[in-house]
């Protein structure tokens, strides 16, 4: 999955999108955010971070860490958009954001429907306080995300 995810990768870039990486997260910092958040993390999340740390297209960056640092609460982090979310919108503890945007769209991770390593992706409503399924695994979600900004350009 993650040949695929580099070749679509590969496509936007040579199509000239604004790309950018937060650079690579390191086992231990990947430990220390799932302590942080007090869950763990898919496996395939973790194959990210540590490829990418996280980002994407920019304006509309999957969260990530930064600096090797999984305790920033900057925006564009887990952590920090997690944080972020459980405050504002009163996200519950099993969802984790990976992916915050400027228009109150929150996509998290939910730890709570974990089979095998792997956990699904939902959009949480921050009005109704409801989920939505969005793919079955954040390496699924990924893939959507690219391909979907692959035909915006």
């Amino acid at each position: 999955m993650m040949t695929d995810i580099k070749l679509l990768i590969e496509k936007l870039k040579d199509a000239g999108s604004d790309i950018y990486w937060l650079g690579n997260a390191s086992r231990g910092s990947i430990e220390r955010l799932q302590e942080l958040l007090h869950t763990r993390l898919p496996l395939s999340l973790q194959k990210f971070l540590e490829e990418y740390g996280g980002g994407g297209i920019v304006g509309e960056e999957i969260s990530g860490i930064e600096d090797d640092n999984p305790s920033l609460d900057y925006r564009g982090t887990i952590y920090g958009d997690t944080m972020l979310s459980r405050t504002d919108y009163g996200l519950p503890l099993n969802l984790i954001v990976v992916y915050l945007g400027s228009d109150d769209v929150v996509l998290c991770i939910d730890t709570n429907l974990f089979t095998g390593d792997e956990c699904p992706v939902v959009s949480f409503d921050v009005f109704k306080k409801t989920t939505k399924h969005l793919a079955n695994t954040f390496d699924e979600f990924l893939m959507d995300y690219l391909e979907l900004r692959i035909t915006r350009v």
